[in-house]
C-alpha cells in the first residue's frame, strides 16, 4: 500500500468546517485511508496543528490536545514517533506544559538525553525533563 503525507491544512479541515469545498475534498480523501493508501502525519504537522487550533481557531489547550488525540486514532494514519506523541498528549492533559515543549522533551529523552536545557522558565517549571539554563 502506498504512503501519502498529510499536510496540516488537511488535518485541520477534518476538525474545522470553515471551508465546505475543502472539507468535502478532505472527507473524500479520508475514505481511501487504510484501504487505498496509508496516511503519514509528521511531528511538524502536529505542532503546527496545535498552534493553528489554539491561535487561529480559539481552541483551549485541552481542546487542542483532544483534537490531536483524535488524529492519532484515525484509521489508516501513521503518526511520526507515535509513542512520543501519545506520551506528549498524556503529559499535556496532566498539565505538564504546552504540546511543543512537552514533545521536545519527550523526543530528547527518547534519543537518550538526560535532560533538555531551556531558557523558558514556564517550561522548566512544568516539565521534569527540562532544566533552566539561565
Amino acid at each position: 500500500m502506498k504512503k501519502v503525507g498529510i499536510d496540516t491544512n488537511v488535518l485541520l479541515r477534518l476538525l474545522v468546517d470553515d471551508d465546505p469545498v475543502q472539507r468535502e475534498a478532505v472527507l473524500s480523501f479520508g475514505k481511501g485511508l487504510g484501504t487505498q493508501y496509508l496516511g503519514f502525519v509528521s511531528l511538524i504537522s502536529l505542532v503546527e496543528m496545535d498552534w493553528a487550533l489554539r491561535r487561529q481557531y480559539g481552541y483551549s489547550k485541552q481542546e487542542s490536545v483532544s483534537a490531536l488525540q483524535k488524529i492519532s486514532q484515525l484509521r489508516g494514519v501513521e503518526i511520526q514517533s507515535f509513542d512520543a506523541v501519545i506520551q506528549t498528549i498524556r503529559g499535556v492533559e496532566n498539565g505538564s506544559g504546552d504540546f511543543a515543549d512537552v514533545l521536545i522533551a519527550n523526543l530528547c529523552l527518547y534519543e537518550g538525553c538526560g535532560h533538555v536545557v531551556t531558557l523558558d522558565r514556564k517550561a522548566a517549571a512544568k516539565i521534569p525533563a527540562m532544566e533552566l539554563l539561565a
